[in-house]
């Protein structure tokens, strides 16, 4: 029972089944549950991605032994967590959340240097962080995009 749990999680609750592209469906799952449960206080958002990062790191590195395979397509919890870290500290918009997928894909996918130097870390720590700092990447860009249109609103209503 409690295997099947830890491959239900690591799965993002079946989502690393899909046949086809695992990783973008995980990704997914997790932008809906971060839209439709994410508090919006950012102070309370902190709490929720420290909880993603801890459970991802486990629950990656026990399914890694069920499975007996080095980061096993299946395992994509480490996608919830990215997308999370992508999506946290800016407004729980369509555009910031469709920018964050896109984004948060693209550096999860193409994994420039840093991101890829991260997958060499030894087991969750290894699954997980390659797609948190995907996360933080695209988040980073996405906070310059959301401080420009604050700005640009802002500006605006002030004529």
């Amino acid at each position: 029972m409690k295997n099947k749990i830890i491959l239900f999680l690591s799965s993002a609750f079946g989502a690393g089944y899909m046949k086809f592209a695992p990783g973008t469906f995980a990704t997914l799952v997790g932008l809906i549950i971060w839209a439709l449960y994410a508090p919006t206080q950012y102070n309370l958002q902190l709490y929720w991605i420290i909880l993603i990062l801890v459970i991802s790191i486990v629950v990656s590195s026990l399914a890694e032994k069920i499975y007996d395979i080095k980061d096993d397509q299946r395992i994509v919890i480490d996608e919830v967590a990215g997308i999370w870290f992508t999506l946290a500290f800016l407004p729980k918009t369509f555009i910031f959340l469709f920018l964050g997928f896109v984004l948060f894909r693209f550096f999860d996918i193409k994994k420039p240097w840093i991101i890829y130097k991260m997958q060499n870390l030894k087991s969750g720590l290894g699954i997980t962080l390659d797609d948190v700092l995907a996360g933080i990447f695209a988040n980073f860009i996405l906070q310059i995009i959301n401080s420009i249109f604050f700005n640009f609103l802002h500006n605006n209503q002030l004529k």
